[in-house]
């Protein structure tokens, strides 16, 4: 089934779809996401307009894992606006729970960091991952992403107080 899921850019025309997709993510229990679900609420047309400006910046990507046409998977990368960071970009990434452990993350990130390098203008992507999700610190390090840090009590989730590691892969 993971076979046909397709990798496409982020279009404005998501934006309802994305916001409702990552309400139902960020309501799973025990998800590795800082956000509460009560947090997030943008409007269509905020997101919409996100969407846009990712698109317009030539550091920045925003793409989508879509099966039957319902989204299932979406990795960011947002590129640093000051020159002298400008070559950094921050990669965020959620697939659904029922998605997982197939390869949609791989997929996502390798599509991602292929981009970054045609891209003439990235040379690091960097990212937050709780020390406690070990199945997506072993993706990040199979996919070339090393350990730089340990932020020790970094995240308060569900009342308990998490360790959150920086990795960073150097294109």
């Amino acid at each position: 089934m993971a076979d046909s899921v397709i990798i496409r850019e982020a279009r404005p025309e998501d934006a309802a779809e994305m916001i409702a997709y990552m309400r139902r993510v960020l309501a799973e229990p025990g998800i590795n996401l800082i956000t509460e679900v009560d947090e997030f609420s943008p409007t269509i047309e905020a997101e919409a307009h996100w969407i846009r400006e990712i698109v317009r910046s030539d550091n920045s990507l925003f793409i989508v894992a879509e099966h039957e046409g319902r989204l299932i998977g979406q990795l960011t990368l947002r590129g640093e606006k000051r020159r002298n960071v400008h070559h950094s970009a921050v990669l965020g990434i959620t697939v659904a729970r029922e998605w997982r452990g197939q390869g949609i993350g791989r997929r996502l990130i390798r599509h991602a960091v292929d981009w970054a390098q045609r891209t003439g203008v990235l040379t690091r992507i960097e990212l937050h991952v709780f020390a406690r999700n070990v199945g997506a610190i072993r993706l990040y390090e199979s996919c070339g992403f090393v350990p730089e840090g340990r932020r020790r009590g970094a995240v308060i989730r569900d009342g308990e107080l998490l360790d959150d590691l920086v990795m960073a892969l150097l294109l």
